[in-house]
């Protein structure tokens, strides 16, 4: 009797696990998506995970990836050597399968700076130091370099001017957001502030910044032909040294242009 008693005490403890089990695995939802760069490359072979938990996969060679999890409060984790790497908090109610937006992941340069995201690579800008002559009547900035050109193609202009995409990358410290970009109105001179009149030697270019990361950043700005400094800072009449990044837009009608 006590054998019988002890089967059927086993056998719902084998249901009760098993059902438990089918109820648990039957809560999972599953993450679908896809990888790009900032080229709208596909990438492969990024690390997927829920943090805290042995959920984790990779993107395949489409760069998409399926990953389940738990419904509740959960960080989606994205990394790659050598690309961004993101973090998502989610709060999923439905243990559904739910189709995630395309993410795109930038790919790092090999050094920090600010970059010309091209077609399908980066071109480094100049990274140029300034610093001031002073007289009774005018504060002068001199641009010590000079600036990497840009070509671009002509149908590449809009109204005479054409949006750029720039990246801006710090290798070890997070990156400095207060950075101020000038266009050069004096072929010789980084500014000219003439006290009496408060004229400039420079226009500042407003340009829009969004953060990827502590360390990355990127910018964009709609420019004309001419010559630009992006200060890492600002030029004030107390500016004595100071260092940013030095570039040109070649106009694509001058007969200037042997850069690359």
């Amino acid at each position: 009797m006590k054998i019988i008693q002890v089967l059927k005490i086993t056998f719902l403890l084998v249901l009760v696990i098993t059902a438990f089990s089918q109820a648990a695995f039957s809560r999972q939802g599953t993450l679908t998506g896809q990888v790009i760069d900032g080229f709208d490359n596909v990438v492969k072979d990024f690390e997927v995970k829920i943090k805290k938990t042995d959920f984790t996969t990779r993107t395949d060679e489409n760069g998409q990836y399926r990953i389940n999890f738990e419904p509740g409060k959960i960080v989606l984790s994205f990394s790659k050597k050598g690309y961004t790497k993101q973090t998502f908090p989610l709060n999923i109610h439905d243990a559904s399968e739910i189709p995630m937006p395309k993410l795109t992941f930038w790919k790092l340069p090999e050094s920090g700076g600010v970059f010309l995201v091209r077609v399908n690579d980066y071109k480094k800008f100049e990274y140029a130091s300034f610093y001031s002559e002073r007289d009774d009547n005018s504060l002068s900035f001199y641009v010590k370099g000079e600036p990497t050109k840009i070509e671009c193609p002509e149908d590449a202009f809009e109204n005479g001017s054409i949006e750029i995409m720039m990246l801006d990358y710090s290798k070890e410290e997070p990156v400095v957001v207060g950075k101020n970009l000038y266009r050069i109105t004096d072929n010789n001179l980084v500014g000219n502030i003439v006290f009496e009149s408060g004229d400039w030697g420079v226009e500042h270019i407003e340009d829009k910044y969004s953060e990827v990361s502590s360390r990355v950043g990127v910018r964009y700005a709609r420019l004309e032909p001419g010559k630009y400094y992006y200060c890492i800072g600002q030029l004030t009449q107390k500016s004595r040294l100071g260092f940013g990044y030095y570039f040109e837009i070649v106009d694509p009608g001058s007969s200037d242009n042997s850069g690359t």
